[in-house]
């Protein structure tokens, strides 16, 4: 049988002074329509065909049953069919959030709230460590609803969810989706009424657990109130570091330079390693790992501080100004991170317009 992919040596094309080619070789004959249609045409309509089927089960696995099939199976006594189930139904509103304008708006859709919320409440009537499975449940709930927009219907149950008596990491989950909700409404310049929350929220902020006032100071921030304004003004004096710096946060966020003497005891502290000898930990290694997680918190913050100013510019006497300009300097020329320098940069800058940053 012969093969159509001849593995034969090709005869080479005769060069000026080399005998021509023998007159009895075969005509060739140009292709015709249909040996075309057949290499080009049919698997181009074999090729639609797949994209039609993908695409038509892509809409389909997006579309409206597949997502209360997903809340039927979290429900399954199905451990694993469960939190499949549960991850891909969070995977599911998330990616549909990326898409923005080309998604089919799952987060605000009133039924997935409404189905998740009783779901949620349902699982936040049994009692839990926080480690068990029904700890997990609840804080996996918690965060889902975090990518829904419904805040009449969602908010409450994620209040309920930070009630003193429930799991540390149920409390803290919930208070963070809290933030994300406002955050993304603030982005699509849509107003909600948050006072339940806020006074929740407040009560919180005096928790003895610094985490706590930590993810507090940080929702408080974006969510209006003039208690909430006093409330972070007095929380830019806490004992804890991080809450300081998120409570100035906040106010940078709101257009207020009352935390200033935060950002700027970030600016001069922000680029100091941490001695591992003084970080918690059985061993060496667990000690210098926990000294370079401390480091990158503290570049994180020293890049947020760099932005804050620059919202707060307007705000800003000359003397806080110079002092500023001062502090940023040396994050410019020292700062072993690139995308910060390039921060500090910006921000002097913005702070004085007049003279370029080199």
């Amino acid at each position: 049988m012969t093969d159509s992919l001849s593995t034969d040596t090709p005869a080479e094309v005769p060069s000026p002074g080399q005998a021509p080619l023998p007159d009895d070789l075969p005509p060739v004959q140009p292709p015709s329509a249909g040996f075309i249609l057949q290499l080009f045409v049919v698997p181009a309509i074999i090729v639609g065909a797949v994209v039609l089927v993908w695409f038509l089960f892509g809409k389909i696995s997006s579309g409206g049953q597949d997502w209360r099939n997903l809340i039927s199976e979290v429900q399954s006594g199905n451990e694993h069919r469960s939190w499949r189930s549960a991850t891909e139904l969070a995977q599911m509103l998330r990616a549909d959030i990326e898409l923005k304008e080309r998604g089919q708006k799952l987060s605000a859709n009133p039924l997935i709230a409404t189905e998740l919320a009783k779901l949620m409440t349902a699982q936040l009537k049994t009692s839990s460590t926080g480690e068990d499975e029904a700890g997990m449940r609840q804080a996996f709930l918690a965060r889902t609803l975090g990518w829904l927009d419904s805040v009449e219907t969602v908010v409450p149950v994620l209040i309920d969810a930070m009630q003193s008596e429930r799991p540390a990491i149920v409390r803290l989950d919930a208070m963070r989706s809290i933030a994300i909700i406002a955050s993304r409404l603030q982005e699509q310049n849509q107003k909600a009424d948050w006072s339940v929350a806020a006074e929740r929220i407040l009560e919180y902020s005096r928790d003895t657990d610094p985490l706590v006032r930590q993810v507090a100071a940080f929702t408080l921030g974006l969510l209006p109130g003039e208690s909430v304004d006093q409330r972070l003004k007095v929380m830019t004096e806490d004992a804890d570091e991080n809450t300081r710096m998120n409570a100035a946060l906040g106010l940078a966020r709101r257009g207020s330079s009352e935390g200033l003497p935060v950002l700027f005891a970030q600016l001069q502290s922000g680029m100091a390693a941490t001695n591992p000898a003084g970080m918690p930990g059985p061993s060496p290694e667990e000690r210098v790992n926990q000294a370079r997680a401390t480091d990158i918190m503290k570049l994180t913050s020293l890049r947020n501080a760099l932005i804050a100013l620059r919202d707060i510019k307007d705000a800003l006497n000359p003397e806080q100004r110079e002092e500023a300009l001062r502090l940023c300097q040396p994050v410019l020329d020292e700062c072993p991170d690139m995308k910060i320098r390039i921060e500090a940069k910006s921000t002097i800058r913005e702070l004085k317009p007049d003279t370029a940053a080199e």
